[in-house]
């Protein structure tokens, strides 16, 4: 994407840092917190016209109440735009670096009240606290410290830097699931390399290349390229992405992935893969300074990327697996590569995040967008908001043909093949998984690995199947599930004069 240098649109919102100064003025009741978070969705906010006018008074002393209180219908219904007290976990969450347990899992509410639920392991990290403790795909977490799994202490999943898990088996549904070990963990910062699983079949007298992708995180593009070399050395026919639990993430990762799928003339004339539409404020002064909007197939960082043109497989059709657990980027690839190639999209419809966000960080530039002049803050102010970020909606984004997919707000598969509950579920790449099933059927026209039916898993009326997910807020390990992320957007110091 085009970097952004241009330094000046302070005018186009007077006076937003001015009621930081320090003066008599009553301004210097309201919380400094709840004032940031004003200032910023007036000044980046997709739907910024909603918030002006709706300062912070003194009586708005929880930052985070007030920010939820300025969001937009559609934004708060989704569960996108997000205020947090702790950017440096967020920023290693974006970087693939959190301190964490090392494992993804789903909830299932249990039993006919839906008092008590269950975790179901999706996948575990290599090196991590979990996959140490032996936790593996498929294990049901019973029991957290002893205590049953409720809503009231599911959070300890989420944020607890230590935990005693009692774990049954996918196998134990008609028992309840009892607990038949435990486990202690203590958190600590890992590694989350998103390039999970690979792998190569010779099927059918087809080379099919398969990969597991758990995020989209642009700090580990040299992953991918490592797979698509290994993929392209082997001469494969075909690929079959699995984004079946990726939460999305960075359009930095986004583009790189795509660059080595798309077809190659396209990623060598480097063709536009999505365009961006601010608020109005932003789209005029962008196209105003001759700013593009766009990003584009082929565009890598040099210093921390090889050219994605050398593992590029060339393809005209990509067999992607998608699920209502999909969201952000990995619809954006979905949604964005289908101008320039064949997407068969194999799974359920998707999660519905056609959005784009950035970090903004009250004054330092190493977070995010920084809003205010830092030399015009006072000590006890800097001190206040130096660990607060908002990661507001800034943008909706459209492919090629200009074209997004906000009504219907999802994607709809090809092929509409569930999961199925957990007595279906397999080890990831087993081809007795229904959607890769399906993908290897369609590929290779053998009727044996085509999913027969969907078994059933039922614990209670209401929850039949397994799903995932249940909305969690602030879930901190997984911040980037809330919109794609624009990571290499250099924006200009808004407040610079």
């Amino acid at each position: 994407m085009k970097r952004l240098i241009y330094p000046l649109i302070l005018l186009l919102f007077p006076s937003f840092f001015s009621a930081c100064k320090q003066n008599n003025d009553p301004i210097q009741q309201v919380n400094v917190v709840s004032l940031f978070a004003y200032n910023g969705l007036s000044q980046f906010y997709f739907w910024a016209d909603e918030v002006a006018g709706r300062k912070p008074t003194p009586k708005d002393q929880d930052p985070k109440k007030y920010f939820y209180s300025l969001l937009n219908i559609t934004d708060k219904e989704h569960s996108w735009s997000f205020i947090t007290n702790d950017v440096e976990a967020l920023r290693a969450g974006f970087s693939g670096n959190p301190k964490a347990l090392g494992f993804s899992f789903a909830l299932q509410p249990l039993g006919p009240a839906n008092t008590e639920l269950i975790a179901v392991v999706k996948y575990v990290f290599p090196n991590t606290p979990a996959f140490e403790g032996g936790v593996k795909r498929l294990d049901v977490i019973r029991e957290i410290d002893g205590e049953p799994i409720t809503r009231k202490n599911l959070g300890k999943l989420f944020e607890a830097d230590g935990l005693r898990l009692g774990i049954s088996d996918a196998t134990a549904a008609a028992a309840g699931f009892p607990v038949k070990r435990s486990v202690e963990l203590n958190a600590r910062k890992i590694t989350t390399d998103p390039v999970l699983y690979h792998r190569i079949y010779e099927l059918g007298g087809k080379k099919i290349a398969y990969l597991f992708y758990t995020g989209f995180i642009a700090e580990y593009n040299k992953s991918l390229f490592k797979v698509f070399s290994s993929f392209k050395a082997a001469g494969v026919d075909e690929l079959v992405l699995d984004l079946r639990y990726n939460h999305g993430g960075a359009v930095g990762a986004a583009r790189y992935l795509a660059s080595l799928i798309a077809p190659q003339e396209e990623v060598a004339r480097k063709s536009v893969f999505l365009s961006l539409s601010y608020n109005k404020f932003l789209n005029q002064y962008f196209d105003q300074n001759g700013i593009g909007r766009s990003d584009s197939l082929g565009v890598y960082n040099p210093k921390k990327e090889r050219n994605p043109l050398e593992a590029n497989l060339n393809l005209k059709k990509v067999y992607i697996l998608a699920t209502d657990d999909s969201y952000s980027a990995s619809e954006l690839t979905t949604f964005c590569l289908k101008p320039y190639m064949e997407v068969v999209h194999i799974g359920t419809r998707t999660g519905g995040k056609y959005t784009a966000s950035f970090t903004v960080h009250p004054y330092d530039a190493d977070w995010g967008v920084a809003l205010y002049n830092p030399s015009r803050l006072s000590n006890t102010d800097k001190a206040t908001l130096k660990n607060w970020a908002m990661q507001p909606i800034v943008a909706i984004y459209t492919d090629s043909k200009n074209r997004n997919f906000s009504n219907p707000g999802y994607l709809a598969p090809n092929h509409n093949v569930e999961e199925g509950g957990l007595d279906s579920w397999v080890e990831i790449g087993d081809t007795r998984d229904r959607l890769l099933g399906q993908a290897i059927f369609l590929i290779t026209g053998e009727g044996k690995y085509k999913p027969k039916g969907t078994k059933a898993f039922s614990l209670s009326r209401s929850a039949s199947r397994l799903r995932m997910p249940l909305e969690f807020p602030d879930a901190p390990n997984e911040p980037w599930k809330e919109s794609v992320i624009l990571d290499d957007l250099k924006l200009p110091d808004f407040w610079k004069d």
